[in-house]
């Protein structure tokens, strides 16, 4: 997965009169920059930027995490990146003093910078050895895109313009107020750099909206010229273990013949599919022995991307 994500999340804080002073609206944004991993405890880099309307001036913005204040539009990290915490801005009419209590105005917000997050998987089918067929899962963790888990969460996906055709992603098109899938699978038209946003709503609250890019990395990129493939095996050892295969990386998008052939030139073992996997048995579900073998890899789909592949590889046991 790509790094060095950004999160932009605007909070529109609705803001009630104060006594004599009308204040109809006020935002806070933050937006989560540099590396992170869903599955590591990167912290959370964010930066926040007020927007205060005409009459009044920012102070400072306080957090329920740490003792430490923002006093200026600047980045904060925030260590073990919090699932949710409170930040509380302080600001003023102009005219007051941020260092005279009466003259603070408060608003408290619940900032969630995970809620939108979402990460690339493998296709389970697939494994690892399908690079272009993925899984965008939302961190939210709901399984199988279940109506019943969604709670007061809406989803909504924007895909790149290169995404073609667009993921089918929504509920119900009769329904819309379900909103689209958490979870979508994707077979991606290509290799290369893809921009993918996801916003959640809370339906309960509309000013408490997340959003978070990814702009991530696919391979191979195909292009006017056929491209090899990057990783054939020349030594395999089938011993029955489950994790044990002669595989070949691709895109999984491409149909392949691959050919297993003795050192006297007989035809030992034939496979076609997106993507290859083999056990190092024969045709007749026995292993073959110990030895140097031939192999021939290819592409035979209608629009061809790779060059055949072919050489030799040693069984060992």
């Amino acid at each position: 997965m790509q790094k060095g994500f950004k999160l932009v999340i605007p909070i529109t804080l609705l803001i009630l009169t104060i006594g004599t002073i009308n204040l109809s609206a006020q935002s806070l944004t933050y937006t989560l920059i540099g590396q992170y991993e869903l599955a590591t405890e990167t912290p959370d880099t964010l930066e926040f930027t007020q927007h205060l309307p005409d009459g009044f001036e920012f102070c400072k913005i306080e957090f329920d995490v740490t003792s430490e204040t923002l006093i200026t539009n600047q980045v904060y990290v925030f260590d073990n990146g919090p699932e949710n915490f409170e930040a509380t801005l302080y600001y003023i009419a102009t005219g007051g003093s941020c260092s005279t209590a009466a003259d603070l105005l408060t608003q408290t917000i619940t900032i969630y910078p995970k809620r939108a997050h979402f990460i690339l998987e493998y296709d389970k089918e697939f494994e690892e050895l399908a690079s272009l067929k993925r899984i965008l899962k939302s961190s939210l963790d709901i399984s199988d895109n279940s109506i019943n888990q969604l709670g007061d969460f809406r989803f909504f996906w924007d895909f790149d313009a290169k995404m073609l055709p667009a993921p089918q992603v929504d509920f119900d098109a009769n329904n819309p107020s379900l909103g689209q899938y958490p979870n979508v699978y994707y077979t991606f038209p290509n290799g290369g750099a893809y921009e993918i946003t996801l916003k959640v709503i809370d339906i309960n609250n509309a000013t408490d909206t997340a959003a978070f890019t990814m702009i991530t990395m696919l391979g191979p990129e195909f292009g006017s010229d056929l491209v090899d493939f990057e990783y054939i095996p020349n030594v395999f050892t089938p011993t029955g273990n489950s994790n044990n295969f002669f595989t070949v990386e691709s895109s999984g998008t491409n149909k392949l013949s691959f050919k297993v052939f003795s050192r006297s030139g007989s035809l030992v073992y034939q496979y076609e599919g997106n993507i290859i996997k083999w056990d190092g048995k024969n045709y007749y579900g026995t292993y073959l022995p110990q030895g140097i073998y031939y192999y021939l890899l290819e592409d035979i789909s209608p629009e061809k991307r790779y060059n055949t592949a072919k050489g030799f590889f040693y069984i060992y046991r």
